[in-house]
């Protein structure tokens, strides 16, 4: 908001989400959240993701893994979800 000359009131962290969420709704707040969030939740709260800047914000998550681990079923399954996700994401 700062390249638009635009400074929040007051600064409040929220740790928890559907309270973040709850206060957005309300009108009483903005916050900066993944778009695949917004778009999970959107159903249960009236809010609607919106792109900051023309380039948008753009994040990378790694994961590390010990050697051994690597076949525990669900360290499997969530790696198969995240690549199916990030999959989807990227032929949006």
């Amino acid at each position: 908001m700062s390249p638009a000359g635009i400074y929040p009131k007051e600064h409040k962290m929220i740790e928890n989400t559907d309270i973040m969420l709850q206060m957005v709704e309300s009108g009483r707040g903005v916050a900066a959240l993944p778009r695949w969030l917004v778009e999970e939740v959107s159903e249960r709260f009236q809010v609607a993701p919106v792109a900051l800047g023309a380039k948008r914000v753009q994040k990378q998550i790694y994961l590390g893994i010990r050697d051994n681990e690597a076949e525990i079923d669900y360290i499997r399954a969530f790696l198969h979800l995240a690549r199916e996700k990030n999959n989807s994401l990227s032929t949006n």
